[in-house]
Order: structure tokens, then sequence, then C-alpha cells
């Protein structure tokens, strides 16, 4: 008799190891809307906490790539997990290759579970009449910048077209969200975890890397913390001449001092590591309102990287194309109490500081969370924090490059290129998220705070010098914390 209990509970357990070994994602519904967009759904299992749809039309996917269409679906709504997609126009016989992915929580652990080499060919068994049809009454316009489509259910509102465009040139709805990341785990499906050596623009003192000494999840957060880098990579890494390669996985340039480097005499490796990721390789959006919730790192010449980036640089390399700064507080104690945000047009002093505007706090804004947001259009970036506005940035007549002159700016004049006056910031950027230490984003100073100077050989080295002086003030509160970030159409 025990024997046979022994065994059924054997049996039941296997049962149990085996479903949820086995998870699978199930499969998607697509149904093409008349007379534009269509929806993929899957349904609501228990367990699943996300849904994703990566896809692209009529070009086949290179692997789990981002592709044109690439969204995270955070909540499910009439028993269903539904992408949305208003504005492209579906005819019968295009082909949308696409993968799914779906984390799973088994009560246990949240695991993420891919579903590889979909394919979806329109015929007109799958059209069904969507939103705005002539076929039938226009809905009752009842905007929600977080409504969901569902297979069964007919959208509550009529789609305003927005500015927005995202992944390449897809539209989208007025106040949709078309980016959120919560953090409850680090998907590297939408995030590409940096593994290089800082250099330009910035020339940051930091190795960045993977460890989790440096980068983790916990709590609903993610957590960058900066620290030695003897710490990660062994002792005298900092001074020794063995060349470090970070090798093929490096995401910089392969070849150049972003991947390899060592030290020669007033040369020496980063004294500092640090966590960088980005959205580089899943998505980029042109004009959208970005906030970030975040608690900022404080600790001598610490800095956070809340950036936009340019997606393809079209304008030449580095500040060229310019940068989105969302929100910038050096650690130090003296500077911490100022909140700066705005763009960066150049790396001379003129083109770091004229597109940046600042508010200060009496308390400084590192020791609580904070929504630091940026709102990015055709015409100027709004800058707000706890939606408190404190800055506008609008081109000059004749636009940025404008100021060739008066901020020496190097590599502008392809701006005049563009019919946009918002050029260099008319093209598609991306998310960067990360910690960085020293390097060109302090000024040099006269009154001997600051133990560098940028343009000397032996920045670096006079940095790491005075390292018993900076360490002191790091603490456990030296660290990035992020929430979320959400983007939304405008």
């Amino acid at each position: 008799m025990i024997r046979k209990m022994m065994f059924s509970y054997i049996v039941l357990f296997s049962i149990i190891l085996y479903v949820h070994a086995d998870f699978e994602v199930p499969d998607a519904t697509l149904e093409v809307l008349r007379p534009k967009g269509f929806r993929v759904s899957i349904p609501d299992v228990e367990g699943i906490k996300l849904f994703a749809f990566h896809g692209k039309l009529n070009e086949e996917m290179n692997g789990r790539e981002g592709g044109t269409f690439s969204r995270d679906i955070t909540k499910a709504k009439n028993g269903r997990w539904t992408f949305y997609d208003p504005v492209t126009e579906l005819k019968v016989g295009d082909t949308l290759y696409y993968w799914t992915y779906v984390d799973y929580y088994d009560g246990r652990n949240k695991l993420g579970y891919p579903k590889d080499d979909q394919v979806f060919q329109v015929t007109e068994n799958h059209i069904v009449q969507g939103p705005g049809s002539p076929s039938r009454p226009r809905p009752t316009p009842t905007p929600t910048p977080t409504s969901k489509f569902t297979p069964t259910t007919e959208p509550s509102y009529t789609c305003e077209q927005s500015s927005t465009l995202y992944n390449g040139g897809i539209r989208t709805c007025k106040g949709q969200t078309i980016f959120s990341e919560d953090f409850n785990g680090l998907d590297y499906t939408k995030w590409t975890v940096e593994r290089r050596f800082g250099e330009r623009p910035d020339y940051e003192f930091v190795i960045y890397t993977n460890q989790p000494e440096v980068l983790k999840v916990a709590d609903g957060n993610l957590i960058i913390k900066p620290t030695l880098s003897e710490n990660i990579f062994g002792k005298n890494f900092v001074t020794s001449k063995r060349e470090y390669d970070i090798g093929p996985r490096c995401t910089g340039k392969l070849g150049t001092n972003e991947c390899v480097q060592f030290a020669d005499g007033a040369v020496i490796k980063p004294p500092v590591a640090s966590a960088q990721i980005s959205t580089k390789n899943s998505f980029s959006f042109l004009y959208g309102k970005i906030e970030v919730k975040a608690k900022m790192p404080e600790g001598d010449w610490i800095y956070p990287e809340l950036f936009l980036n340019p997606k393809n640089s079209e304008y030449g390399d580095y500040y060229s194309s310019g940068q989105i700064r969302i929100a910038f507080i050096p650690g130090n104690s003296v500077f911490s109490k100022v909140l700066y945000g705005g763009c960066i047009l150049g790396a001379s002093n003129g083109g770091r500081s004229h597109g940046m505007r600042s508010i200060r706090r009496v308390n400084g804004w590192s020791r609580t969370f904070n929504r630091y947001t940026v709102e990015w259009s055709d015409e100027k970036i709004t800058l707000s924090v706890n939606d408190n506005i404190y800055g506008h940035i609008s081109p000059p007549p004749g636009g940025f490059a404008a100021l060739e002159s008066s901020l020496k700016l190097e590599g502008c004049d392809r701006w005049n290129n563009s019919p946009e006056l918002m050029a260099p910031f008319d093209k598609e950027m991306f998310i960067t998220v990360g910690v960085g230490v020293g390097g060109f984003n302090f000024p040099d100073r006269t009154d001997g705070l600051k133990p560098w100077n940028n343009n000397e050989p032996l920045a670096q080295k006079n940095f790491n010098r005075a390292k018993d002086k900076w360490i002191s003030t790091w603490s456990k509160r030296s660290t990035l914390e992020v929430q979320h970030i959400k983007v939304f159409a405008l």
C-alpha cells in the first residue's frame, strides 16, 4: 500500500514538473482589419505575465531581431493578450514573418519562452471589419492611452494618427503606449547589454560589463552600481601591461580601443566597472514622450546615463547626430542639487551646454524616486520632472545648424541637408540606460576640486591617483535604480 502511494506521488510530481518544464507559448491568432490595421493575440493562460510580438511584413526575420513591429503587452483584456497595429494595411498575398515571447510564472520562477519562425499569409478568410470601416457605425470616441484591442471586442475609440514614428516608420494613434518596461526581469530580447570600454565622445573612465556586481534586477527595479574594476577583473587590472580583449562579444567597434586596451606608462585601463543597456537592436522612435522613474546615484564623479541616442547616426558619428538627455545629475554632493536635461549638439563646451536646461532643489535629487520626462516634437523638446516643466529647447531661425560658428560645432553642415529645423533631432533614437564615471561630462575647474583635466593624456591616470578621495564618497546609495520606462505617441 505504501509503495503504491509513493508511486502515485512520484507520478503526480513528475506530471507537475513535465507541465512546468514543457510550457509552450500558445499559437497566435492573427486578424487583418479593414480598412487598415491588424491584431495578433494569444489566450490568457494562467501564469502568463507578459506577451511580446515581433514581426516584419514580406521580409524574413533575422533570428530574434526586434523587427518592424515590436511591442510588449503587459496586461491581458477580455481573456486575450493582444498586439494591435491600427495603421498598417495588409493585402491578400502579403506574408507576415514573426516570433512571439511570453513571460510565464510557474508558481516559483518567472521564465521567458519564445516561439520562433512563425509565418502568416493573408487570405480573404482572415479579413474582418475594423474600427472606422464604412460598413458599420463609427465607434464613440473614448480615448485612453492604455486601451487594448482584442479579437472579440470592438475598440472603443477612433484612432487619431500620431506624428510619432517607431521602429523604422511605423505609425500609431495619439496617446498610445509604444514602449513599456517595468523591470520584472531583464528581457534580453528588448535590451542589449553593453560590453565595451568607455571612449569617444565622453571618454568616461569605465569598462561596461554584464557582471552581476554592477548589473541586476531586484524587487522590480533595474539596479546599476559602479565598482572598482579590480574588484571584478582582478588585482593590477588597471596598470597591467597585459592586453585585455573583450573579444567577439564586444558591443563597440571591433579592433578599436572600445574592445581592446592595455596599460603602458601614462595610459592605464579604466579604474571603474559599470553597466549600460540600450534598445538599439529592438526599439527606436521619432517624436514622442518618454518617462523614466528613477533614483539617481550618489558619489563623486558618478552620473546617470539616461539618454536617447541616434539609431543610424545619419548625420555622422558621436554627437554629430545629437543626443537627448532625459536627466543628468552629477553624484557629487556639491553638484547634486541641480538636475539637467536637454540636448547635446556637439562635443565642444558650447555644443554640450547650449541645449541643456536645469532646475535646482534644496534637498537634492538623489534620495528619492522621481519621474523624469522628455516630450520631443518636430518643433521643440520639453523637459519636466514630476510633471513640473523646467525647460524648452527650440531651434533658432535657420535650424540648429545656424549655431555652428558660435558654438564651435563640428560636422553639423549635414544638418542643412534636412528640411527640418529640428535636425539632427529629426531621426529615430533609441533608449540608453547606464552609469558613467568621470570623463568629459565634467567641465574643467580652477578650484582644484576635479582631479583631472579633460584634454590631458594623463586624465584617467590622475583620476585613479585620487581614488582614495572619491571612493570614500561611494556607498550603497551609489546606484542608479530605475522602476519604469514608458514611451507614448504624441
